[in-house]
């Protein structure tokens, strides 16, 4: 875009660039200094006809429907400029086409011909003026009268002229250029002479290797005046106009459009297997988040490189957009599938981006076809069902379509839907889980957790619904509910008893949560206190300003933060430094490893010992046995939660072991009891 933009703005002339519809896109440098700043940033976007006086519209509208239909159209004119002096123009408006000949933008350059307007009348009232004037023109000018001699050449004329020729006054245009005797060149001119009408046309001039603009206009002795000037850029940004418009600006890779017309084309040839594979990188969103869009995109163009090397022919492979790319096929569903097994593999080896060593995967998604009988439409739909499944299924795979995937994604859809009502069908609840006080053997906490019974389809589990809740934004108003519902419910327990409730990264990104967490404790009465609020290290990956700005204001209101899942991503250290957490909650896939392990061992102890170091709440999720309970309480951990301590239940607390306002192990119970599965200390729903 950069190249195309220095094109266009090294154009003497005004160069307006004007989609389909005859409004303005682009405007050359020229142009801005012509209008001013103010005028051309309103012009940018208009009807180009809008912008014209009246009496010029009907011309300016013709010309744009000449070039929409796919002929060229030249026109002259005079207007006023800024300062209300006349100008005349010479505008020739071209329609800009792609490799197969499809109109895509339509290309106007207005060339102020003022002083050759002056020139032409000068010539005709004296001729010894107009000698002086075209002197000084900067076009190239040579004049021949009706055998095609040379009469008059200006000086930049007689500089280009004598790079390529010997040429000079008195001699035959043509006896200089003899190869174009044999082209449709000297047939241009015959208007000239023959109707006195002028022509304007481009040519390629081989001995200088340069493209040509030339203006032929008769003179009043039957000869003929030829003004040309060197337009080897503009054309090159015309071409890169069209390059653009057909192809990703960042990888130059096919876009999606072209994508389709490659694919359509495939599809309509017939008598072939045709493939389409979509491939999806893994991690390059954290890639993205973490290290920059720079880094991002030089990742970018060198996936494009490895892919378009294993491909062979980046005629059949488009960057869609994002951190997807596509590839047409050709071939069995065998070469097809060890097709996408080279492109995920090529990308296996490390990237090196500005002094980082970047390890990526990628997911490919495969849907073929037999003898066309999918549409473009219909295969598109197919490879991307699958490569949905590839990602589903851990990533860095490939997968081929099959009729069931469809089934999947169809059920997907309806729970989406179903998910969408349940909130107002009352089909949502909560359960709670108690936290164990490893010190006091008392519950002083319990986590609130969300729970639906689907009329249907009976209990569906949250790691099913849950990511369609935040996928669909409907995490928002049912995060709300819960909210209020867990303070609500929370003012019926002893009063040193907190309840702690999830917070999802999508709520996050409110800037009225805090808001929402003040309004849902005066609702309820409940001190601030008793509420946690526990969230994940997602939640904290992206906009950190943001985030810190929002923690920092639900501190501020007295409620406890908790760092859930602890120890699952790669920042946690420095998420400990940058806010004072309240409490630490070790994720249960390290409690699941005592006993069994000496490394997870220490790693718990690790951070046992570097949350009591920062005067946080120490909490082991996943507790499953009564082995387990006794190491983390033997090793100094605050708290304990999982199915040997309590499971979820909707009534948190068993008023049978409730003595003077705390929840106690009933009298009796060994919690240490290995052939116990689970400590009574609530009582179950």
């Amino acid at each position: 875009m950069a190249f195309a933009r220095s094109i266009l703005d090294g154009s003497p002339d005004f160069v307006t660039v004007l989609d389909l519809d005859g409004r303005v896109r682009s405007l050359g440098r020229k142009a801005m200094e012509r209008l001013s700043q103010d005028v051309a940033n309103r012009i940018v976007g208009r009807s180009w006809a809008d912008t014209w006086p009246k009496a010029h519209r009907a011309a300016v509208k013709q010309a744009v429907a000449h070039a929409r239909a796919g002929t060229g159209h030249r026109f002259s004119c005079i207007c006023p400029d800024r300062v209300g002096a006349d100008t005349s123009w010479d505008i020739t408006v071209d329609p800009v086409r792609d490799a197969d000949g499809t109109i895509t933008h339509i290309l106007v350059i207005s060339r102020d011909v003022s002083e050759q307007e002056r020139m032409r009348r000068e010539v005709n009232a004296a001729r010894a003026q107009v000698a002086e004037v075209l002197e000084s023109t900067t076009d190239c000018v040579i004049v021949v009268d009706r055998d095609s001699r040379v009469t008059y050449m200006n000086p930049h004329a007689r500089t280009f002229v004598g790079r390529t020729s010997a040429l000079k006054v008195g001699e035959v245009f043509w006896d200089a250029y003899p190869e174009y005797l044999t082209t449709d060149l000297k047939r241009r001119f015959e208007p000239v002479h023959a109707r006195g009408e002028a022509v304007k046309f481009e040519m390629f001039a081989q001995r200088a290797d340069i493209w040509l603009e030339i203006h032929a206009f008769p003179n009043g002795s039957d000869g003929m005046s030829i003004f040309f000037r060197d337009v080897t850029e503009a054309r090159r940004a015309r071409e890169e106009i069209v390059h653009l418009a057909h192809h990703d600006p960042l990888t130059g890779l096919l876009n999606r459009t072209s994508f389709n017309k490659v694919l359509e084309e495939a599809l309509e040839r017939g008598g072939e297997e045709v493939a389409v594979l979509l491939l999806d990188l893994d991690l390059f969103k954290e890639v993205n988040d973490t290290m920059g869009h720079p880094v991002g995109d030089a990742l970018l163009r060198a996936v494009a490189r490895r892919l378009r090397e294993t491909v062979g022919d980046g005629s059949r492979m488009a960057r869609l957009g994002g951190d997807e790319f596509a590839v047409v096929h050709i071939g069995d569903v065998g070469s097809a599938s060890a097709f996408a097994g080279r492109m995920t593999a090529c990308l296996r080896p490390p990237f090196e981006i500005d002094g980082n060593v970047i390890h990526l995967g990628a997911s490919v998604g495969l849907a073929r076809v037999a003898d066309g009988r999918r549409s473009t439409d219909e295969l598109f739909k197919a490879a991307d069902i699958a490569l949905y499944r590839a990602k589903a299924d851990g990533g860095g795979t490939v997968r081929l379509f099959e009729d069931g995937m469809l089934e999947r994604i169809r059920v997907r859809q309806f729970m989406k839907q179903e998910l969408g009502g349940a909130l107002e069908r009352e089909e949502l609840h909560l359960a709670y889980q108690p936290l164990l006080d490893l010190r006091s053997g008392t519950v002083r906490a319990v986590e609130a957790l969300l729970r639906w019974d689907h009329p249907t389809k009976g209990s569906v589990s949250p790691a099913e619904f849950i990511p369609l809740a935040e996928e669909t934004g409907l995490i928002v108003p049912i995060g709300d509910w819960v909210l209020q519902t867990a303070c609500r419910q929370a003012t019926e327990w002893p009063e040193d008893v907190s309840v702690a409730v999830n917070v999802s990264a999508v709520q996050f990104r409110c800037n009225s949560l805090p808001l929402k967490v003040a309004a849902a404790l005066a609702r309820s009465g409940l001190a601030p206190a008793r509420l946690e609020l526990e969230i994940t290290e997602s939640v904290l990956l992206h906009e950190s300003e943001h985030n810190m700005r929002i923690l920092h204001a639900l501190k501020g209101l007295g409620v406890r933060i908790a760092l859930d899942d602890f120890g699952t991503g790669f920042s946690s250290l420095s998420y400990l430094r940058l806010f004072p957490f309240d409490k630490l909650k070790l994720d249960r896939c390290f409690v699941s490893d005592i006993g069994r392990s000496s490394q997870s061992e220490a790693i718990i102890r690790a951070a046992g010992e570097m949350g009591r170091a920062l005067s946080m709440v120490t909490t082991a999720e996943g507790v499953e046995t009564a082995d387990q309970l006794a190491w983390l309480k033997a090793n100094g951990w605050s708290q304990a939660q999982g199915y040997f301590v309590g499971r979820p239940s909707r009534l948190p607390f068993d008023l049978a072991y409730r003595k003077g306002g705390q929840t106690e192990l009933p009298s009796g119970s060994d919690a240490r009891g290995k052939e116990q599965k689970t400590a009574p200390i609530l009582g179950q729903a």
